[in-house]
């Protein structure tokens, strides 16, 4: 208020910054500055400024930062935060700074930062609000060169000399303006208060600052009493006064916290109010503080204490009280915002618990919404021990998980050793392992860790990874359930899907008791590749839907970015290679967006199988030669393997010695399945006149398969060997009964067996390397379904809950499994949603000495049965026992029902009379 004219006229002075010719190195960033005392409205009028250049047609800036760094912040963090926000490319900034510790070059990092700025932070407005005038320099000097405007507010000219293309003071409000301000700021105080604004206009010296403190209490005063304010002093006191104790007390915190302004939430500063105050208060003090101006507010929920304010809280009070003050508030900040950090960073990785006390933690996405926040918590001098320590470890996990490398090596840059977990965990998930396992190498504390096994899963070596496995010791319940789960991963890439699966059902029980929903994520997108192995495809669909959901809540994009990749196997299995083609594509361009380099390698993977699917093989090759370019870079031999594999399936001329050299190459990565469709396709392709000479190779091939429990694959391996009986195609093996993708695999051997009748040459499918004909799970028992028709209820079509006890006669302390479904009757909206059909949560509560795990889990309504939930009964005694399910919306948590199973637990080995469930109450909707 009262500086449109002066807007008007910077934001058109800025309208026409152009370029001068010659060399770009001598072109000067265009910057304005603007300066004046604190309080005076330097950052008001750059946002207004901002917004007027944008209103202007001839501008067209491609992104606006606004950055208020810290007055702990280096240079060098404000251009990687700035680098953060314009998405360049990471891998080369990672590799700098770790090539800059090992050369002991200081100059190699700065070198590469500066021209990364130059090349990628183009076209931008960046503010740097209140920025150290060294700080600035060298970020101003950083950003020559490139098309970007800069505004600048600080309290200092001359410190800016040979920077700054134009300078402007921003001056103390006119008597007029500073009047209607403290109106504007009151509301409608009608003319009795007139003169009484005036003179508190008069008091705040024209600084808005101190207006608005004018303009808030003017509203509570009575125009005929007199009102002793003749400096900012008076007006901060006339503000202070009408405070409760809580809110001064915190209003004196946080002027002891420092900062000059710089903007934070209460997510960081809630240990800085007293004890005594729960947590749940803290809005309402901020507010009462905001209400009162002593805070001020931004757009984007972010408070700030201005420098004036703060000064004016802390005056008169004594240095040997207020330097132990600041030194406490100091480590209760620390404290705070370490032990929200740690919250957050245990659904990531399942770190156990904490010794300082319980605060609420933010959701990851909530916490990078706000990282640079408790960044400059942890930038503090100091060496980062301690409290902060423990904050930079738990920042560096979440910067890892969602992938933001240049605020990562900010905080490896200041804090060393402590972030090489996170590190090492991103460097992996940008395709630079060997990278990755340097760096974890350098400290013996990792050999046998969560995120060292994981390296060496990404390089394809599951030899390694099993022995790894078979050293390490997690004490830590998050750590084994993550060692858990890449037990899982690795049986599966093997071949060993039931038992990949037990695994990993045990690994989503261990992450769901140590809190860890990112793990439970990443353990359901393993289950679900077990089920498209086993060619379980509604289960499959079920499960990727489950760690989507779970991905999606911790902000994972990587996940989400698999769980993408994992859909194409899903439609291939579905026999929908048109489909399978555009999710194929669009994987593909979410994984390259996140520069996961093995992501890109298996989605090429997938859709080269998925263009011979569709008959277009010169397609399928460019695609597969792609995805091996992508494992070499990567490092991931077992994709390379594949890869190499399935091209050669490709090539016509291919003979018995590239296939022999691929069965190596599986053998000593410690992938017997691969290894196995090596040796049968090394026999295919042997000449009909040596191929008897190959039985050796062949009944190895066998017993690998037997081994695995492949019944397809042993299956195919006697379809090869049968080849040569005289009898053609109809000496085919029979498929064998009661195993998964039996329809699938007899149609195969059909069309094998006349190509080879036809004497044609015989072609094994390439997706029958996909899938593992293991035996299929014995068939259940239903319990009595339950059918809502209770009196009074509406007639239209309902939901049914149907239970299916899942192992004959329970016993006491054995393990009764139950089969939960929400099915939609016949005309019921869900039952036609398809995609569109909500996630319900079932809660399972023992009513009697029993437990249930997991204790809630999603579904999704359908009569399917793989989209529903599995419940593990083990009750502590013989006898009946009742178990009460509460099924919910996941999205808002409307209850829709409840109902009641009763169990008749036995000590004997009798049949069990088990009652039909009953519903709790009759008002299921």
């Amino acid at each position: 208020m009262g500086r449109d004219a002066e807007v008007r006229e910077l934001a058109e002075q800025l309208r026409y910054w152009e370029r001068p010719s010659g060399d770009p190195s001598s072109w000067v960033v265009p910057a304005l500055l603007l300066y004046g005392p604190s309080g005076v409205g330097k950052s008001a009028l750059a946002a207004a400024v901002v917004r007027h250049v944008f209103a202007l047609p001839e501008s067209d800036p491609e992104h606006v930062h606004w950055l208020s760094p810290g007055p702990a912040t280096s240079a060098e963090a404000v251009l990687l935060r700035l680098l953060a926000e314009h998405r360049a490319p990471r891998r080369q900034i990672l590799a700098a700074a770790l090539d800059a510790e090992r050369s002991g070059n200081p100059h190699a990092f700065s070198d590469l930062l500066r021209d990364q700025c130059r090349e990628h932070i183009r076209g931008s407005v960046v503010v740097l609000d209140g920025i150290r005038p060294p700080v600035g320099r060298a970020v101003l000097e950083a950003l020559d060169g490139g098309s970007n405007l800069v505004i600048v507010t600080s309290r200092q000219h001359t410190r800016w000399t040979g920077l700054i293309t134009r300078a402007h003071e921003v001056r103390p409000l006119k008597a007029r303006d500073a009047v209607a301000l403290v109106r504007a700021t009151a509301g409608d105080t009608g003319p009795d208060k007139a003169g009484l604004a005036r003179q508190l206009a008069s008091a705040a010296r024209g600084l808005p600052v101190w207006l608005r403190v004018a303009g808030a209490a003017l509203t509570g005063l009575d125009p005929r009493l007199p009102v002793a304010a003749a400096t900012p002093e008076d007006l901060f006191m006339l503000a202070s006064d009408r405070l409760g104790p809580e809110a001064g007390d915190a209003l004196l915190r946080l002027a002891a916290r420092g900062g000059d302004g710089v903007p934070f939430t209460s997510h960081s500063v809630t240990g800085l109010l007293p004890t005594h105050v729960e947590p749940d208060a803290v809005p309402h003090i901020l507010s009462s503080l905001e209400s009162a101006a002593l805070l001020h507010s931004a757009p984007d929920g972010t408070l700030s204490l201005p420098a004036r304010i703060a000064t004016a809280a802390l005056y008169g009070m004594r240095a040997e009280d207020r330097d132990p003050l600041a030194a406490r508030v100091a480590a209760d900040l620390e404290g705070t915002a370490a032990n929200s950090a740690w919250y957050t960073a245990r659904s990531l990785d399942g770190r156990t618990d904490s010794s300082g006390p319980r605060t609420a933690h933010l959701p990851p996405s909530e916490l990078a919404r706000h990282i640079d926040e408790f960044m400059d918590v942890a930038g503090g001098p100091g060496p980062l021990l301690g409290q902060r320590g423990e904050l930079a470890d738990a920042l560096a996990t979440v910067l890892a998980a969602g992938g933001d490398a240049h605020r990562l090596v900010a905080l490896y840059r200041a804090s060393g050793e402590t972030v090489y977990r996170a590190l090492g965990q991103l460097l992996r998930d940008v395709g630079m392992v060997e990278r990755a396992e340097v760096l974890l190498s350098l400290s013996p504390h990792w050999r046998g860790s969560p995120v060292s096994v994981e390296t060496a899963y990404c390089s394809g070596e599951l030899a390694v990874v099993l022995g790894l496995l078979e050293d390490s010791s997690a004490p830590e319940q998050g750590d084994a359930a993550w060692l858990a789960t890449l037990r899982g991963a690795a049986l599966c890439d093997q071949g060993r899907p039931l038992e990949a699966e037990r695994e990993l059902a045990n690994a989503l029980e261990t992450h769901h008791r140590a809190g860890c929903a990112r793990g439970r994520g990443w353990t359901l997108l393993h289950s679900a590749r077990v089920s498209l192995s086993l060619s379980r495809a509604y289960q499959a669909e079920h499960l990727l839907g489950q760690a989507a959901q779970v991905l999606r809540g911790v902000g994972d994009t990587r996940g989400l970015n698999w769980v993408a990749t994992e859909r194409i196997r899903l439609l291939l299995l579905r026999d929908d290679a048109v489909a399978a083609l555009d999710a194929a594509q669009r994987a593909l361009t979410a994984h390259e967006s996140a520069e996961d380099l093995r992501g890109m390698g298996w989605t090429c993977h997938h859709l080269g199988l998925t263009h011979a699917r569709l008959g277009n093989p010169e397609n399928a090759r460019v695609a597969l030669q792609a995805a091996s370019r992508h494992f070499e870079t990567c490092g991931d031999l077992l994709g390379r393997a594949w890869t190499r594999h399935r091209l050669a399936l490709l090539t016509a001329d291919t003979g018995p010695v590239e296939a022999a050299v691929g069965a190596e190459e599986f053998d000593a990565l410690g992938c017997p399945v691969g290894q196995a469709w090596s040796l049968v396709e090394q026999v295919l392709r042997s000449p009909r006149q040596l191929r008897s000479t190959s039985l050796l190779t062949l009944w190895t091939a066998e017993n690998i398969f037997r081994d695995l429990g492949d019944q397809g694959g042993l299956t195919w391996a006697r379809a090869v060997r049968n080849l040569d009986d005289g009898q053609g195609g109809s000496a085919l093996p029979e498929v064998p009964a009661g195993v998964s993708g039996r329809e699938q695999l007899a149609r195969d051997l059909e069309a094998f067996g006349r190509s080879a009748a036809n004497s044609e040459r015989p072609v094994i499918p390439l997706h029958a390397r996909d899938t593992i004909g293991a035996p299929e799970p014995r068939h259940t028992k239903p319990l009595a379904p339950y059918i809502a028709d209770g009196a009074g209820l509406s007639p239209l079509p309902r939901c049914h809950v149907r239970l299916t006890l899942l192992d004959d006669s329970p016993s006491a302390h054995a393990t009764a499994r139950i089969l939960l479904r929400v099915v939609p009757a016949e005309g019921h909206p869900w039952s036609r949603a398809g995609d569109e059909v909500p996630w319900l949560t079932a809660v399972a509560v023992p009513l009697t000495p029993a437990s249930v795990e997991p204790p809630s889990a999603l579904l999704r309504p359908s009569e399917q049965e793989a989209h529903g939930v599995e419940f593990d009964v083990t009750a502590a005694r013989p006898g009946v026992h009742v178990i009460r399910f509460t099924i919910a919306l996941e999205r808002t948590g409307t209850v829709l029902q409840q109902v009641e199973t009763e169990l008749d637990i036995l000590d004997t080995d009798r049949q069990a009379d088990l009652a039909a469930p009953h519903a709790a109450s009759p008002w299921g909707r």
